[in-house]
Parts: C-alpha cells; structure tokens; sequence
C-alpha cells in the first residue's frame, strides 16, 4: 500500500494533504532569493497558520492586497515575519504589497488623458491605502519590538495600451505611472517598484514568433523590467522569454527583469489553437522543479552558462502568480518541487515513500 499510495501522489491524484505538505515545506531550507507573490489569501492570514509561517520562512516575504488588506492580516503578515526573523535568516522576511491601479475608481470608458474626478479619486485611494499599510505596520512593530518592513510594492496595471504616433495619449500613460510610482516612493521609500509586464517579451503569432508588452512607452518610471513566465513545462520557452526581455531591458538601461512565476498553473496549448490560462494545471513535477533550479542555484545562473539556460542572475527577485496556497489544488507539491530544485534535492514530492520497499503481507 506504501508504494501504491505514493504512485498516485506523484501522479496527482488525489493531492498529497496539507499534513504531508507542511512537513515537506518544514525539511526545507530557505530559497536563495525573495519571492514575493500575487496576494496571500485573506483565510490564511493568521499568526498561528504553520504553512503560511513556512512559506514566509522558504521565500522572505508575505504578500498582501493593496486595496483590500484589513488590520487583521497585515498584523498576520508583520507577526509571521516578525517570528521568522527571529531565527536570523540570512534574508530577512519582509512585506510585498499588491496594487491594481487605475482599475478602481477611474472610469471604465474614459481615455487615458482624461484628468477629472476619477482620475483624482484613484490617486487618493492609492495614496490612502498606501498609508493605511505604512501606519498599521509601524503600529504592529510597535507592539511586536520587530522591525519589519515593506520591501516590494507590486503594481499590475493592464487597463491602457500604448498609441504609436499619439504623442499625448502616450504622455498621458506616462503621467499615470508616474503618479503612482512616485505615491508608492514616498510612502515606502525603501522598497523596489515592480511594474508587471514591463518591457515584457513574449511568445506570439508574430512573424518573429515574439511581441512586446504594449502596456508602457518604458519612459515611465520603474526599477526594473519583467516577465510572465507561466509555461513551466516548456522550459526553453521560459528560457527565451527571460533572454530577449533582458535584452529589451539593457536597450533601455535596465539591468534586472523580474520574473512572473506560475506553479500548478499557467497558459496551455489549445488544439484549436493558442493558450489559455488554467488555475489548475497538474503537470508534471519535474518542470516546477527545473525552474526553481534555474532562477535560484547559482550553479545555473554562472555567466558561462548563459547561453545553454539563461541569464538567470539577472533576477533579483521573483513574483508568484496565481496566489500560494489559493485557487491552484496542485499548488503545495510543485511549491516543494521549486524548492527542492533551487537547492538541487534530487526527490520530488512523493517519490519518498515509493523509493521504499511496498509492504508485503505476513499472513494471519
């Protein structure tokens, strides 16, 4: 039974339980670097949730939404990285916020220059909530003697395109960012501003096969460029994905890309063409592992292997999409498969128990 039951896990079906998963998250040592995240879910935002305590120790960070992030969680948040730091990790645990601006309060069916009421309303969301955050973890620090902090303020931002030739309507993006960088600099001066899809390549009906990210002119203000990178299993995709949106970046004198990560989720290959998204995308283990290897073992990110991988020292950091511990069932086996590969542990989840001899009977 020992062997059958750990087939059908490396399988996927069913899913190994939250027990088994936190005592692999708990075998585990720390990634070598931060990984922020889409939003925690708000039910697991509590100091007591050993997986969350686990998660925030194997990546350095504890994400929450900008807009919807009640005392509540953001005390769960410093109090979680409040305890991890008290173990003294080499990276200290600290707090990524998430932001969708300029989905909120400005009008739906207004353009892009528009400068009215809605335009000023989001701004003094944006401003409030980042505000709100800042007071409350000063608050909790307070209280907890800890000194966590903000690291990353995440911001996606999908709602406009860039017009080639339309000089105004190109500057009037340009202000909008700004606008909100600028507000997300004096609130958290010390965090990096991460703008998703910057200066993004992708894989395309293109005649190249590549495009651009179409969202920013990429004179706006920004530190860094980034990457979606949501095929694990096609891994020289991924590769290629990161090199050309390198590329980009330097031609703009950017030196790191962000990139974009899905585990257990992602864009599939449709027969009838194209990819679509799937939040549940149990494909085999070996991929998230792979990946974690590559954007973390330093063994792959060595300037002489660049053209074999990729130029995988470039990312600083690494941003989860979908949410840890959220929509995604398969989430915590491939989460522990990355881990694994980042420090090069030779076992995916579930191949523990099937490396064992299958119990045998004895009779009666």
């Amino acid at each position: 039974m020992l062997l059958a039951s750990a087939m059908r896990v490396v399988a996927g079906e069913p899913q190994p339980s939250n027990r088994e998963i936190l005592e692999w998250m708990r075998a585990l040592e720390p990634l070598q670097k931060t990984h922020y995240s889409w939003p925690i879910p708000r039910e697991r935002l509590h100091p007591l949730d050993e997986m969350l305590y686990e998660y925030v120790r194997l990546t350095h960070a504890a994400t929450l939404h900008g807009e919807g992030a009640q005392r509540a969680e953001i005390d769960a948040a410093v109090s979680i990285c409040s305890r991890v730091n008290k173990t003294n990790p080499k990276i200290r645990a600290s707090i990524g916020v998430l932001f969708s601006p300029w989905h909120r309060r400005f009008g739906k069916d207004l353009p892009a220059t528009d400068r009215g009421a809605t335009y000023a309303a989001e701004l003094h969301l944006f401003r409030e909530r980042c505000e709100f955050i800042r007071r409350r973890i000063a608050e909790v620090n307070r209280i907890l003697a800890s000194d966590v902090r903000v690291t990353a303020v995440l911001l996606d931002s999908e709602r406009f395109h860039v017009r080639p030739g339309d000089a105004a309507w190109n500057a009037a993006l340009d202000e909008k960012y700004n606008a909100v960088y600028d507000l997300a600099k004096a609130a958290f001066p010390g965090a990096r501003i991460e703008w998703y899809a910057r200066g993004g390549v992708y894989a395309s009906a293109a005649p190249s096969g590549w495009s651009e990210s179409k969202h920013f002119t990429l004179r706006e203000k920004g530190d860094s460029f980034s990457c979606s990178l949501y095929s694990p299993p096609e891994i020289h995709r991924m590769r290629e994905t990161f090199r050309r949106t390198l590329e980009n970046a330097r031609a703009h004198g950017v030196e790191t890309v962000t990139p974009w990560v899905s585990l257990a989720a992602g864009y599939r290959r449709q027969a009838k063409g194209g990819a679509k998204f799937d939040f549940d995308w149990d494909y085999d283990l070996i991929y998230s592992w792979q990946l974690g290897a590559e954007l973390n073992h330093p063994w792959f990110g060595d300037a002489q292997r660049e053209e074999r991988f990729a130029p995988w020292r470039y990312a600083k950091v690494v941003v989860f999409y979908p949410e840890p511990m959220g929509r995604s069932p398969a989430w915590g086996k491939h989460f522990v498969a990355y881990v694994r590969g980042a420090h090069l542990i030779r076992t995916l989840p579930g191949e523990e128990a099937a490396s064992q001899p299958a119990a045998t009977s004895t009779g009666d």
